[in-house]
Parts: C-alpha cells; structure tokens; sequence
C-alpha cells in the first residue's frame, strides 16, 4: 500500500475550512451591550493548563478578539515567551475581516523572534516569539492559539478575565487539570458583582465568566487586580531550573530560597573586606556603619538588569559586583548584604512587587513571587529598608516604589512576612518659602526656595538632579508654568541625603506679571505653587476613588507691591475642610506696602465611594478658585 501524500496547500485549505466552519467572527454575532464604548471585545479567550507532575506543565490558550479602532489596536500583537526550560509547541494566528472571512493567515516567516533583553538590561536567556498585525481597515479580529511546555511550574498563569479598560468580554474560561500527586491551592479574588461560574472536580477546576461590559477608564481608581476577578493558582510542590521545591507555609518556602538562591553568593576579595572594614574603624552604632557601607555600594555600583541562571532569580556573585562595578536588584542587594555581613550589621533579602502603584505581596498561599529585591535591616521594631538599586536617594528612603506594601523577609531559617515603610501624609511635605516684588509696570522680580521630603522629594529628585544648566532653566520654567516670559538668573539644586530632602534655589524675573488696565494693577497673589489640576468630570462614575498617597504643601512668601499703588481689593482669608484634606491662605499685613501670603494644602490618602468623586471635584475646583485670587491695586 503507498503512502499517502498531501500537498502543503492542500493541507492550508483544510486547515482554514475547519476554523472557518468553527468559528463565527462576523461582528453581527457580538451583543450590542458589549459594543458600546468598546475599543474591542475579546470574543473568547481560553486557557487550559495541564500540570503534568511536579517538573511539567502545558499551556494553551485560544484567544479571538475583535478590533473596532486604533485605540483597540494593542491586541494587534500577540506573544509568546520561552527559553531554555520552556518550548512553543504550537502557534497559530488568523486575521478575519468584519463579516467574518479569513483575510490572512500567519505564515512561519513572519513570526520575529527577538530577545527581551531591554534598554536597561545587560543580559538575559529568555526570548519571545511575536507577530505584530497592520491593520488595512476596521474592524478586523485576531484569532491565535498557541501551546507551550514548561518545566518550571513555580509559575503558574494567573487568570485575568477583566484587564484592559474599555474591552467587551464576550467569554473567558480557566481550566486547570492537575496531578493527584500535587497539592494545588486557588486564592478567588473579587468574586462578588460577577458572575463567575465554577466547577470543581477532583482533578480538574474550571472557571468562566461571560458578557461582560466595556470598563470605562475613570481617574483615581485602584488597580484593575483589586477591582476585578481574579484567579492565583500554587503548587506547594514545584520545579525551578532544576531545582526541586515544597512549601506549605511562608517559613518553608522562605528556607527554600535561602538554601537555594541567597546561600553562598556573599563572598567578596580580602582587599574589598579591609577596605570595608577600615571605613567603620571606630564606629560602634550598626546604623552608622550601614549608613556608610550603603553610600560605599551607591559610589561604587549601578544598575544594570542581568536576567540569567535561576530564571533570573539568582543573584550574580558578590565577587563579581566587586569587580564588574553593576549589577541588577538582587546582585545590588546581595552586594550590600555582604559587606554589612563583614561589618556585623544584621540584614536580610526582602522579596516585592516594586512600582508606583501599591502592590502587595499575596500572603493567602506561600508562591515565588513579586519583581523586586530589597534589603532589610530590623531596627528594635522600627525596620529600616535599603533600595541598592539607586545611587542617588538617601540611605533608607524607599517611597513611590516599594513603600507601604506587604513583602517577605528571607531569613537562613525561613521566610518571615512584613510591611514595609508607609509615608504619612504629613511626611509628605513640600515646603515653599519666598519673595516677589511688583514695580509699577508689573514687572516681577522673584526668589524662592523649595524644600521637599517623603514622597515629594522622590519628585524632585527624578525632575533635576544631574541635569545641565539648560535643561534645568527649561524644567524650572515648565514648573512655573502660570508665569510667562521668565528670565531665570540663578538654579541651585541640591540633593540633601542626610536629612533626605530635595533643596532648590531660584531667582527669576519676568515681564507683564501684573496686569495693568486703565488705573488699575491685578496681581496673581499665588505666584510659586499654583494648583490648577482638576480632576476630569465623570458622567455616571461606576468605579471606587482612591488617593494612593496623601501630601502637604506649605508656602509662606512675602510680597512687595509698587509704592505708587494703593490697595484696592486683598482676597480675604480662607479655609476649606473636606474628608479629602483641607486648604488655607492668610494674608496679613506688614507694612504699607508689604504683605505676607501663607498657604497650606493638605490632602488625605484613602479609599472613598464612587459617590465622592464630584465631592473631590469640588474640593479641588475650591482650590484651584482661590489659588487664582489677586490683588487689585489703583493708582
């Protein structure tokens, strides 16, 4: 009997007559209710994870989304990622037209497969696989379906079916089919509101949520993952790069990284430890000697993000940080560690998920997890943390990016859970002191000082420090927007890691700051911290409002007016209390012509109901008011 052969385009012809009687892409088939204000709508997405046994997992997902327009046009990519532990098996990409006909089917060639080594990377061993559709016209659908295989089930994906504003879901399941052998734990977030329908069986959970509205973007919202359903699934017994692990509990999995990850990565040249050593000569204060161990890292290193080994979890010996002079968030820390090792200063690896949005460790189930790497110093109960990767903040400064959050602390003996610094409101402060005085042609001449700490030092620093001279006349200038045609003729900055406080120092002068018309002279009595910034007005807001971080801004600034001037009308002193903070300004007077204006805004970091965005609105619409008041002078 021969064989029987098919020719390839024969085979292309099948292949698309069977998605092509599969599915039914034809816009008509999506319910009004999910077009409307959608960018796109995810018409399913499937993913079905197989874990096989402690070292193998499948995963596969199909995935059909519809595009109505270039706002919907970031489903044009689909990608896939993989390295030496973890093979594509499969990949499959369609392009449908809005009646539903195949228009274009991906062909090998076009798939790129790049590194995702990124600008601030040095080296890493994972790659992706990726395709990026042009669109000719809209509306189109994307359908792929895509297999891959895994030995390191330490991560397993997590369900998002709501993760994208503005994005109908027409249908998303989660089916996960496991070992009897493996002890698999599901941590259900923001079931309540959807319906989520769940089956559990023995060995197979399956999740589905269907039709769900488009989400409207709304500002001061908290972050789609507190909001939405959300599934997390953990393996107490796993498989890392080779590695063998099981944990029930944070301390076994924490002694499991330790053993694994953290232990024998300390050592450093005996050039390197007299060196550290003679630094501390004398001091008995453990503080003070990390104070000056941490300012030796920040001379010495910088960071440049290594992504190889452990899947990058790692970190690179401290040997070679010594000589090489960088490293990533782990191979910093690790560095650091070492040293205070060789000072006897007490410290521990504290793994995070860093960044500006706060995001807490899950402790529901023990899982490797978060992106970041810290160092933790306990401090009879008052916990110092060291961000290793910056060399420009003070020694113990961490807020914006890995403040106030829930993180865990591994120790040789396990993992211990804990919080890290949170910034109060007050904290928070921006303190602005000044002078300006008006001539009779409303010129004005200005000098100010501005002096921030907690979380708005973090937004001066990252404004000025390091800049040239022209650069900063350019920030200086964007920072005093309200005032026009300035001639700025002094900028001194200074990064006060001490008392860790961000210093600026500016003079200017600028034209037509009063405003003359016929006899009278309008002076804007808020010349150096004006709040014009109004939360955008929101129709029938769905969604909770959240201020993530409180701050406090203070102004005192005296004010000399032309003496060929009198005063016609002083805004009279204010104050405004709200949930949301409070806001004062006081002028008083100190000599005929002179006037101190004294200003304070406060608001309150929290969590609030969807009610209270107009309320917030006219908090901030009452500010913004009286921060435009002026003076009026006549002749």
């Amino acid at each position: 009997m021969k064989n029987l052969r098919i020719a390839p385009f024969l085979i292309l012809l099948f292949t698309n007559f069977i998605y092509s009687q599969e599915y039914n892409f034809n816009i008509s088939e999506i319910p009004s209710s999910l077009k409307k204000d959608a960018n796109s709508v995810i018409r399913f997405e499937n993913f079905s994870i197989n874990i096989e046994s402690q070292r193998k997992m499948t995963v596969t997902t199909k995935k059909a989304v519809t595009v109505f327009n270039k706002l919907g046009d970031k489903n044009k990519y689909v990608t896939v990622n993989y390295d030496s532990n973890t093979k594509i098996k499969d990949i499959k990409i369609l392009i449908f037209d809005a009646l539903g006909n195949e228009i274009k089917k991906v062909k090998n060639k076009e798939y790129k497969d790049v590194s995702q080594v990124d600008g601030g990377t040095l080296y890493a061993d994972s790659r992706m696989l990726y395709y990026e559709h042009v669109p000719t016209s809209y509306p189109y659908t994307i359908f792929y379906e895509t297999e891959i295989e895994t030995f390191n089930t330490a991560f397993i994906p997590r369900w998002y079916p709501i993760n994208n504003f503005f994005t109908g879901v027409q249908l998303s399941t989660f089916k996960i089919k496991h070992s009897a052998n493996l002890t698999i734990n599901f941590i259900e977030s923001n079931f309540t509101n959807f319906n989520v329908l769940v089956a559990k069986e023995k060995e197979l959970v399956t999740y589905k949520i269907e039709n769900v509205k488009p989400i409207r973007y709304e500002p001061l919202i908290p972050s789609l993952r507190k909001m939405f359903p959300n599934v997390k699934v953990v393996s107490n017994q796993f498989f890392v790069e080779g590695i063998l692990g099981e944990a029930s509990n944070w301390k076994e999995l924490g002694k499991w990284e330790y053993d694994n990850l953290y232990k024998n990565v300390s050592v450093v040249p005996t050039s390197t430890k007299e060196k550290v050593l003679k630094l501390v000569e004398g001091i008995e204060d453990p503080i003070e000697k990390a104070k000056l161990i941490y300012q030796y890292v920040q001379d010495k290193t910088r960071y440049i993000s290594v992504q190889v080994g452990i899947g990058g979890l790692r970190p690179m010996l401290a040997s070679d940080v010594d000589k090489l002079g960088y490293g990533d968030c782990k191979a910093l820390t690790n560095y650091t560690k070492s040293l205070l090792d060789i000072v006897g200063v007490e410290s521990y690896f504290t793994e995070l998920y860093g960044g500006f949005d706060k995001m807490d460790m899950d402790f529901n189930t023990p899982s490797i997890q978060g992106n970041h790497v810290i160092l933790n110093i306990p401090n009879e109960g008052n916990d110092i943390w060291l961000e290793c990767t910056n060399q420009k903040v003070p020694f113990g400064y961490i807020a914006n990016f890995t403040d106030d959050r829930d993180v865990i602390v591994v120790k040789p003996e396990g993992g211990v859970l804990k919080r890290t610094k949170k910034y109060s409101t007050k904290d928070n402060l921006q303190f602005t002191k000044g002078a300006f005085e008006i001539n009779e042609l409303g010129e004005i001449q200005a000098k100010v000082r501005i002096e921030a700490s907690g979380t708005q030092y973090n937004n001066h620093l990252f404004r000025y420090d390091g800049e040239h001279q022209k650069e900063l006349d350019l920030l200086v200038k964007k920072y005093f927007s309200n005032i026009n045609n300035m001639n700025i003729s002094k900028i001194e900055v200074n990064n006060n890691k001490e008392e860790a406080r961000y210093e600026e120092d500016i003079e200017f002068s600028a034209a037509n700051y009063g405003v003359l018309t016929n006899q009278q002279m309008l002076i804007s009595i808020n010349a150096f911290n004006k709040n014009t910034s109004i939360p955008k007005r929101v129709r029938d807001r769905k969604l909770p409002v959240e201020i993530s971080r409180g701050f406090l801004d203070i102004d005192e600034v005296v004010i000399k007016l032309p003496v060929n001037f009198k005063v016609e009308y002083l805004p009279q002193d204010v104050e405004v209390k709200s949930k949301f903070g409070m806001y004062s300004a006081v002028i008083k007077k100190i000599n005929s012509n002179t006037y101190l204006y004294k200003r304070k805004l406060q608001v309150n970091e929290g969590k609030y109901e969807k009610e209270d965005y107009e309320l917030y609105r006219d908090f901030r619409k009452n500010i913004k008011k009286h921060d435009n008041s002026k003076i009026v002078l006549i002749k």
